[in-house]
């Protein structure tokens, strides 16, 4: 599943895969930027779940608001990435 991360106030968005690994999740948010501070782990899915559980919101770079997770179909992804089981 495709997840996204979007900044309601700025043009800040990212996406990957949520099985894409942290490696490449991390090599692309510093080639293509904006660095979001996600979580330890080793996905995607991981990262996000991570920092979701212990921060409660992941902030965009530039103005720090939270931003929206959604998933490929544009439904808020947050919810079901805190109910899966890891």
């Amino acid at each position: 599943m495709m997840v996204e991360l979007v900044c309601p106030y700025c043009p800040f968005r990212f996406s990957a895969r949520s099985d894409a690994s942290a490696s490449e999740v991390v090599d692309r948010m510093i080639e293509e930027g904006p660095w979001f501070a996600l979580g330890n782990g080793e996905t995607f899915h991981d990262m996000l779940y991570t920092a979701l559980t212990t921060r409660g919101a992941i902030r965009c770079p530039e103005c720090h608001e939270d931003v929206v997770v959604l998933d490929e179909g544009g439904c808020g992804a947050a919810d079901e990435l805190l109910s899966c089981q890891l």
